[in-house]
């Protein structure tokens, strides 16, 4: 398994760090394969997906708790090659190394507690080969890859939104994309119709932040505001960090 994880990180390239526990194709092998005898823990994640950061905050808790025993690194899978070499296909993917070796491979989020008690496993002890396994909550798998029809004109076609009418993350992480990387009013318009499907499917802290933010862009703004509120009410009842939706509303409030 060492051999094999040195072969797949020698192929990494290019990128910077963007910030300080942030990896890059570039820094991926001289901070991973290390023989130390620490746990390294390893998110690959997404700007876009959903249940990365349904994980963020449990991930910084658990950072604070074990942060002198334990490194905790993460890679964003859109800006890096890691994931592909190593074979990533959903999002987040947690990696737990220890002397260059991988231990166990984890797909989707979990509960602190169950973070926690991967954490202690492994801190404690190694296994002989790498153990893949999907949690039963939330994961981004590659069934909808939303930079594969970027800027095309179909982007936002009937069809696109057909195939992924029936999952909530994936109408999510379409209309988030295209809060972030878009300006049409009619594209916007489009990932409006394909998060309101998403809320409809099943209505959560993530979807309705991405509907707020999306009529924040169109100026809807009273509207934005009272769907903005209704996220952070989500967010409290999930317990879950709702910082950019706070930062969100004052925006919102600037512009009315």
């Amino acid at each position: 398994m060492k051999k094999s994880l040195i072969v797949l990180f020698l192929f990494a390239g290019i990128m910077n760090v963007h910030a300080q526990t942030e990896l890059t194709d570039s820094n991926a092998e001289s901070k991973l394969l290390i023989n130390n005898n620490r746990l390294i823990v390893l998110d690959f994640y997404a700007t876009w997906c959903g249940p990365c950061k349904m994980m963020d905050p449990i991930l910084k808790e658990l950072e604070e708790e074990y942060g002198d025993r334990v490194d905790f690194y993460k890679i964003d899978v859109d800006k890096n090659q890691v994931d592909d070499a190593l074979g990533i296909t959903a999002m987040p993917t947690y990696l737990f190394i220890k002397n260059s070796s991988n231990l166990e491979q984890i797909e989707g989020a979990m509960s602190k507690e169950k973070m926690e008690n991967l954490i202690k496993k492994h801190m404690d002890g190694e296994v002989e080969e790498v153990v893949v396994t999907s949690t039963d909550d939330y994961v981004e798998t590659s069934g909808y890859d939303v930079w594969n029809k970027h800027n095309d004109s179909d982007e936002f076609g009937q069809d696109v939104l057909d195939s992924i009418w029936d999952s909530w993350e994936k109408l999510n992480s379409l209309s988030w994309h295209a809060y972030l990387e878009h300006d049409n009013i009619k594209d916007l318009l489009k990932a409006i119709k394909a998060v309101e499907r998403s809320i409809e499917l099943y209505a959560n802290y993530y979807n309705t932040d991405t509907h707020a933010a999306l009529l924040y862009k169109t100026g809807n703004y009273t509207k934005a505001l009272k769907v903005a509120k209704k996220a952070i009410d989500y967010a409290k009842s999930e317990e879950l960090s709702y910082d950019d939706t706070s930062e969100l509303i004052e925006k919102i409030i600037e512009e009315m």
